[in-house]
């Protein structure tokens, strides 16, 4: 028996990276500012509205509990997209086609919508920013008024890796360099391009990418080696403990900026990531749970109980 959701092949997109990732200040995502729905919350949810999203490439892990809570739990889905997703494929689906940039004036009628005249239970309403398509201060809003009508909760989804804990700490901005003569990249070029006013660009990364043809590459510790944390889309601060230590002359992260900060004249005394992270706890609320150094103990194995929980 086919499920719903399958589909002969694969459907394969491709993006222009640099074109979908195009901010401008009016468009910018900025950090919740106060907790959101949690991951496991969308299980119970009778009715999910997706708006601004394809959660199938953009945010998978959602993708997948949006789909359990349909197929196994009976959940009613409302997608707003311009484009057709692979939700769709569920024949219950309903799916309003708005105009690129209007999602939240489409967001602004549902409250009037059958589903939600009386959903029997919690709402769950999830929003992306429509790949860089849509007012994020505006949708916010209307995903935000539209939770108060009808008693629902709100979760923004964020498709790179990490990228709620960059907002948080004032470090994801998306405005052009226009201008900028010198670059210092950590990782990835800038999302915005490196532009053609740059002389001189550097950067802190592990991988060859388009960009860096110029640059004056320094070598950096991999995802497996570094110390610091992260956040995932609903919030959740983690230490990250590397499985791999730091191999000399190679330096973490945190010690490439302190002696940078040092050359050019900052003074960074720091002796390790762990008063770094409870600075960064005691000015950036969102970070307050890395106050306190991970305890040593490592994570205890996860318990089997039987074929239905491998």
């Amino acid at each position: 028996m086919r499920s719903t959701w399958s589909r002969p092949g694969s459907r394969a997109k491709a993006r222009s990276s640099a074109s979908r990732w195009r901010r401008t200040s009016r468009m910018r995502k900025r950090s919740p500012a106060g907790p959101t729905m949690r991951i496991k919350e969308i299980d119970d949810a009778r009715v999910i509205i997706v708006v601004a999203s394809d959660i199938e490439n953009d945010v998978p892990i959602i993708d997948l509990r949006v789909k359990k809570a349909v197929t196994k739990r009976g959940a009613k889905l409302i997608v707003v997209y311009p484009e057709g997703v692979d939700l769709d494929r569920n024949p219950h689906t309903v799916h309003i086609r708005n105009a690129k940039g209007a999602a939240a004036a489409e967001v602004r009628k549902l409250a009037s919508h059958e589903l939600l005249k009386n959903p029997g239970g919690p709402v769950a309403i999830l929003f992306g920013d429509g790949h860089g398509s849509e007012d994020m201060n505006e949708l916010a809003a209307a995903c935000g008024d539209l939770a108060e009508q009808v008693g629902g909760k709100e979760m923004p989804l964020y498709r790179a890796t990490n990228e709620r804990g960059a907002l948080a700490a004032g470090v994801a901005g998306w405005d052009k360099l226009d201008g900028v003569e010198a670059i210092l990249s950590w990782g990835p070029p800038p999302t915005a391009g490196i532009p053609r006013s740059a002389k001189f660009i550097a950067a802190w990364d592990h991988l060859p990418r388009p960009g860096y043809e110029s640059a004056v590459v320094l070598p950096a510790a991999t995802f497996a080696e570094r110390q610091g944390s992260y956040t995932n889309v609903e919030g959740t601060v983690q230490f990250l403990r590397p499985p791999i230590p730091v191999q000399p002359p190679l330096k973490e992260g945190w010690e490439v900026l302190c002696e940078l900060g040092a050359a050019l004249g900052v003074r960074l005394d720091y002796p390790g990531i762990f008063p770094i992270q409870r600075e960064l706890a005691s000015k950036v609320p969102a970070f307050a749970s890395l106050a306190q150094p991970p305890s040593p103990d490592p994570a205890p194995p996860p318990v089997l109980v039987g074929p239905a929980h491998p």
